[in-house]
């Protein structure tokens, strides 16, 4: 089908802000994208999402897909309640035989132990698969004119729209947040005919049935249609869970009929569609009478509901403005933005970085439900996806999350931490079974449901990572630092601390010739010593990073709470035991912390890079020498697969080391590499390979990390953002150290810097632009200069108190 495409501004434009709710503010349409042609491909769909529920709206006239996904269907394939082997026992050989440098030997031994343990092979998650695909056939009457299609980042409105026989059809569709459905409305100021079907989508039932290496999957689905209601159900081969999909059809005027599994429309004037997908646990028992008093309730008005649903949704999303591209009266179309950079590949356009900062805000929001975004949001085009498209623990969904508490999503955080919670019982277990340790131990990947760690076989050692817990949890101590919220802190967060800090207790018993602990046996994922061919060593910078985070937070916690505990003198006793980073012979920190371990700079993976990012123990002020060592390693590594969570690890830790043109190196190789596809979601590997949240959902944390910079007392800005974009502002980003810097401007040709914070607490604040001889003017007391030639300046907030500063840049 050819489309005849109107790329006159005023017609985007015109297209892009057409019946916009009255009660959403009227913002320039950098906060919206449009699209020219209607994807072709699941990939290039244009997604909404209130968190539990999602759909993916491929934009075709004549026959349009509408994918729906839940956020808790995933394929049962029996491996969930599997727990670890009992090898605790072998521990003592394992061990013996790392010290003694045999680290091939040791990993054979642990796998084989596993074996005999009951363990036949590494076992995979439960996949996430979508629920169903909506076909809508609406025939074509002539030739289909001005087509475009939109998503509306304020509202999660996805609209097509077009002409055909002299009449204007559109499409809308969004998912409530506050009502719990997904709202599809077709209408125009034409006749509506079409034809709703509902299917599998990305396999069918009968492909499992004769594939022998694949026995699960579904047994069964049923459809149920009547002119007011459509009913899809499958039920899984491997237990008796299912799940369930019901939409209620209004139809305003014109004729309906039912004809095998289609539902005709004929001469309508509209047509709204009120769905919910409804996971079951058993499925013999149905939910659909509940879901359809339910529906009945959330009443039948389009524009009632999407006003409700954008004020909650809005609220969130507008917290933060970015701007950087100053001409709103000229934007472009998606394929032209992609098509620019991948031109231009050494320059970032503003249009595109500001466009995919806010697409990356709002698929963290949109996939934040009961679970964070998994690895592919809450969308998902196909059953069987890559890594089972779960939440993979070792730098995927913590990058995902990562930009939740300093761009103020708290429901983000609370999403996270609820699936934390939900699986963090298992992680008992695994400690148990594999080290004989009390406290938590974490593996590397979930589907949400369970935490037993039962992935790993020999060339993947992951039953040596000691460090998954301890980073799961950074996130959560890092909103306790944003928000001073102690009753979070209390209840939810610090007995997860106490039981991870147990189990480095019980793990920590083998020391060196110098009387420091060993981590042994020790993997930095998913990285192996250049000098050898296995990754199951000793001593991974990460784990003792992050074991000395968990010591050292816990000690400021319980100083904060005023807990007087022997504890505290155990914890630091602990930490001054824990082995020192090394240096290799060209200055560069080391991945393991072992003189006979040799590093391989070329991976996707930065895990050694842990204190710098997200850890904050190495930097320039209170680590000198360390922070050198972290900028000559970060910038000897190079990219391996150029996996896009690599380079958004990597984009991170150079803003963490003010070295900006390593994050523009890093996120400019994504923006123009072909990662991103036409629906503005990105792929896990260049040229579009593997639809991946990882990139999108962490870009905003990439923008936020590049102009401003926070730790307890401390606020630095532009830390890693180049002069290139010389003039722009962001708002409301929350500093660790219960502040916020709740506006900076910035003018790089007039020399100039405006900013405001805002402090939750009495505290001084050390201000820092780095590099610059500078003049801080306060706009809000006495007027009076304070001038820095380079260094912070410390200023004192009481609790509540807003100050606003002009700083003039001087010579660097």
């Amino acid at each position: 089908m050819k489309y005849n495409i109107v790329k006159l501004f005023i017609v985007a434009i015109t297209f892009l802000s057409c019946d916009r709710q009255s009660d959403t503010k009227k913002e320039s349409y950098s906060k919206a994208i449009y699209s020219v042609l209607p994807a072709d491909m699941w990939q290039d769909a244009l997604v909404s999402g209130n968190g539990a529920m999602g759909i993916m709206v491929f934009g075709q006239p004549e026959n349009e897909q509408v994918i729906f996904n839940h956020e808790f269907l995933y394929e049962p394939i029996g491996n969930e309640n599997v727990e670890p082997p009992d090898i605790a026992k072998y521990l003592p050989q394992t061990r013996k035989m790392l010290m003694n440098g045999d680290y091939e030997g040791a990993i054979t031994y642990s796998i084989d132990r596993a074996k005999d343990e009951g363990l036949p092979k590494l076992l995979w998650t439960d996949p996430y698969h979508p629920a169903l695909v909506m076909n809508i056939q609406q025939p074509q009457i002539n030739s289909i004119e001005d087509y475009g299609r939109s998503l509306n980042f304020e509202t999660g409105e996805v609209l097509v729209s077009w002409k055909d026989g002299g009449h204007r059809f559109d499409r809308r569709s969004f998912v409530s947040r506050k009502d719990h459905v997904i709202v599809q409305k077709i209408g125009g100021d034409g006749a509506i005919n079409c034809e709703i079907s509902m299917d599998m989508q990305g396999a069918k039932p009968e492909d499992w049935a004769t594939r022998e290496e694949v026995p699960y999957g579904v047994s069964d689905v049923t459809r149920s249609l009547s002119s007011d209601w459509l009913t899809f159900r499958v039920n899984y081969r491997v237990n008796e869970r299912g799940y369930e999909v019901l939409t209620k059809v209004v139809v305003n005027q014109g004729n309906t009929a039912v004809n095998d599994s289609v539902l005709s429309i004929r001469d309508a004037e509209e047509v709204l569609l009120i769905s919910k997908i409804i996971p079951l646990e058993d499925f013999g028992k149905s939910q659909i009478e509940g879901a359809k008093k339910a529906i009945n309730k959330v009443g039948l008005d389009y524009k009632s509901l999407l006003a409700r649903h954008a004020k909650v949704h809005g609220e969130i999303f507008n917290r933060v403005d970015f701007d950087i591209y100053p001409n709103d009266s000229v934007r472009h179309s998606t394929e032209e933005l992609i098509a620019q950079q991948i031109k231009n590949p050494d320059r970032i356009s503003p249009e595109f970085l500001e466009t995919m900062f806010y697409m990356g805000r709002y698929a963290l929001l949109s996939s934040s439900g009961e679970n964070p975004p998994n690895l592919m949001g809450i969308w998902n085009g196909q059953w069987r996806p890559e890594w089972s498209g779960d939440f993979t623990t070792d730098a995927n969904v913590n990058l995902q999350i990562s930009s939740a508490n300093i761009t103020d999503m708290p429901e983000a955080i609370d999403s996270y931490m609820k699936m934390l919670e939900r699986i963090a019982p298992d992680w008992e277990i695994n400690a148990k079974n594999i080290y004989g340790c009390r406290g938590y131990l974490s593996g590397f990947r979930t589907s949400g449901r369970r935490g037993l760690h039962t992935h790993f076989n020999a060339s993947f050692p992951g039953q040596f990572w000691v460090s998954g817990a301890g980073w799961l949890l950074s996130p959560c101590y890092e909103y306790y630092q944003t928000t001073g919220d102690e009753k979070f802190l209390k209840e939810r967060l610090l007995p997860m601390m106490e039981k991870t800090a147990l189990f480095y207790e019980d793990f920590l018993t083998v020391k060196d010739s110098k009387g420091n602990f060993v981590f042994v046996p020790s993997y930095s994922p998913e990285n192996t010593p250049s000098n050898l061919k296995v990754g199951g060593v000793i001593n991974a910078t990460m784990d003792i990073a992050v074991a000395k985070e968990i010591f050292t937070n816990l000690i400021t916690v319980y100083d904060d709470l005023g807990i007087e505990s022997e504890r505290r003198k155990q914890l630091q006793e602990l930490i001054d035991k824990l082995p020192p980073y090394l240096i290799n012979d060209i200055g560069g920190l080391k991945e393991w912390a072992a003189p006979n371990l040799e590093d391989n700079y070329d991976h996707r993976h930065a895990s050694h890079f842990y204190p710098v990012w997200p850890g904050h123990e190495i930097n320039p002020e209170e680590t000198p020498e360390l922070f050198d060592a972290a900028i000559i390693a970060a910038n000897k590594r190079k990219s391996g697969n150029f996996s896009a969570h690599g380079l958004m690890h990597r984009a991170l830790i150079g803003a963490r080391l003010k070295q900006a043109d390593l994050l523009y190196k890093n996120l400019g190789y994504m923006l123009s590499k072909k990662f991103i596809y036409r629906g503005m979601f990105t792929s896990h590997n260049p040229d579009l390979e593997i639809f991946n949240s990882d990139a999108l959902c962490s870009l905003p944390t990439v923008v936020a990390e590049a102009l401003v910079y926070s730790r307890p007392g401390f606020i630095e800005l532009l830390p890693a953002w180049k002069e290139d974009i010389a003039v722009g502002k962001i708002t409301n980003i929350v500093c660790r150290t219960q502040a916020r810097v709740k506006e900076l401007s910035w003018d790089f040709n007039k020399g100039v810097v405006h900013c405001t914070i805002y402090s939750n607490k009495k505290q001084d604040i050390n201000l820092l632009i780095r590099d610059y001889h500078t003049t801080w003017t306060s706009e809000d007391n006495s007027g009076k200069e304070l001038t820095s030639k380079g260094g912070p300046l410390k200023i004192s907030f009481e609790e509540g108190e807003t100050k606003t500063f002009t700083i003039s840049l001087g010579k660097r």
